[in-house]
């Protein structure tokens, strides 16, 4: 990549010229202490408005800046964590707006509706920020660590998703099966069969809905374990699968 834009200093209300930028392609911003809103309701208060932003500035001289775009999602590589740009595999294609953190990293933006992962599991050091639920520190603003710059690198049109990125982070989704749970010599034997017969893609979502039917029966603890032996049998690993049946368990109880 080359580097099109540099940090430049303050302009209008001391917001800084790279924040301008950002505004200028659409992101709402906020004040932030190092990595944590000024705000009393954190991203939701996040604004395009120049007279807000004003205040803010005014208000919090000095401070850094958070963005958040709804229908942007921003892969956030963090070389501390084993994050590398090459893991993502981009080509001159896929080229997009694109920051450098103060902590050495990459922020790239792209276009993306639609539920997605907040980490991709085969790429560690890469997480995924979904516009207007999460945000980002914004360029112009200083790492609360290392006293370096976030600095834009590219300031060009955000880019749709590549394909390939898609298919890494996309959250998987589950159609339930319409009506009572296939049965077998055992009342629980058909959602238990259903987790044993998911296929990749799949397989975490299937796990919720067993799990969500079995507690909204008030199953007994061996169909747990049971489910939980069928989902690692098809490759989930133990962490996300206790995670999976809790969250179900929470979610029937709800």
């Amino acid at each position: 990549m080359t580097t099109t834009t540099e940090g430049a200093g303050p302009t209008r209300a001391g917001v800084p010229a790279d924040l301008e930028t950002m505004l200028e392609h659409g992101f709402s911003v906020g004040p932030l202490d190092g990595k944590i809103p000024l705000t009393k309701h954190g991203v939701q208060d996040f604004t395009r408005d120049p007279d807000v932003i004003a205040a803010w500035a005014k208000r919090h001289p000095g401070c850094n800046w958070g963005c958040t775009q709804t229908g942007v999602v921003a892969l956030d590589v963090d070389p501390r964590n084993g994050g590398t740009v090459s893991a993502l595999s981009l080509g001159p294609e896929h080229a997009t707006l694109t920051s450098r953190t103060g902590g050495g990293g990459w922020h790239f933006f792209y276009r993306h509706t639609g539920p997605v992962r907040g980490k991709i599991p085969s790429l560690p050091g890469i997480d995924v920020k979904v516009g207007g639920k999460g945000y980002l520190v914004a360029p112009g603003s200083i790492h609360p660590v290392t006293g370096k710059p976030y600095r834009l690198h590219r300031d060009g049109p955000i880019a749709d998703l590549p394909e390939h990125l898609l298919a890494l982070i996309a959250q998987p989704t589950f159609a339930a099966p319409t009506g009572p749970a296939p049965a077998s010599g055992d009342r629980w034997d058909g959602l238990i069969q259903t987790v044993a017969e998911a296929q990749e893609g799949n397989r975490n979502g299937t796990l919720f809905w067993a799990a969500a039917r079995a507690a909204a029966d008030s199953a007994p603890a061996a169909v747990y374990s049971a489910l939980a032996a069928a989902a690692h049998q098809i490759g989930l690993d133990t962490t996300e699968i206790q995670r999976t049946i809790a969250s179900a368990r929470r979610k029937a109880a709800s």
